[in-house]
């Protein structure tokens, strides 16, 4: 469905599971919501603000899920968590824009965040893309930083196995996620 008012684009992606993860921007369109939907309910929307996301919910009728935003969406992401109180399970941010930027999550107050939040950057990724990473799992509280091996910015297809294998199981135990908040790496 097309709301040209609000910027908002959504399209049930499908998936199967009881547990449903809007999935944002190009995320939605990856292998990696493929893969997601033999796990989880996906639901595919491409919004500009927290404000348009808000709306999709309503429109789609949901009160709890997961938020997968790759780095074009994840400031919209962030700042949807800061106001989405105890509907939003977890959040999980594929190589977001750098902190150290202009960008809008340098203004967030990040340490607001209340659901777990996996941040996953690739060993290749620029320097600044790693140090990004680390001052995410400082500033929010609940954060899993960690690092996919061999993947550039693109670590949907650069390692789409690694990637979604640790996506599902943060998904899957949120806090109970087996890696620890320090720095992660996910090799081959």
């Amino acid at each position: 469905m097309e709301d040209s008012g609000n910027h908002v684009s959504s399209q049930k992606t499908g998936g199967v599971g009881e547990k449903t993860v809007i999935m944002l921007h190009s995320s939605a369109k990856s292998a990696l919501g493929d893969r997601l939907s033999r796990d989880f309910r996906i639901i595919a929307v491409e919004v500009r603000t927290a404000h348009d996301l808000a709306g999709a919910l309503k429109q789609h009728n949901i009160s709890n899920f997961s938020l997968v935003a790759d780095s074009l969406s994840a400031s919209a992401a962030m700042a949807f968590a800061l106001e989405s109180g105890d509907s939003l399970e977890t959040l999980t941010l594929i190589a977001p824009q750098a902190i150290s930027t202009n960008g809008a999550a340098k203004d967030l107050p990040l340490e607001e965040i209340k659901p777990p939040t996996l941040v996953l950057f690739g060993t290749r990724d620029e320097v600044a893309a790693q140090e990004s990473g680390r001052i995410f799992a400082r500033r929010i509280p609940r954060c899993f930083y960690t690092l996919v091996y061999d993947a550039g910015r693109d670590i949907v297809a650069d390692r789409p196995d690694a990637l979604y294998a640790v996506v599902r199981d943060f998904l899957l135990y949120a806090d109970k996620f087996v890696f620890p908040h320090e720095d992660s790496a996910i090799n081959p």
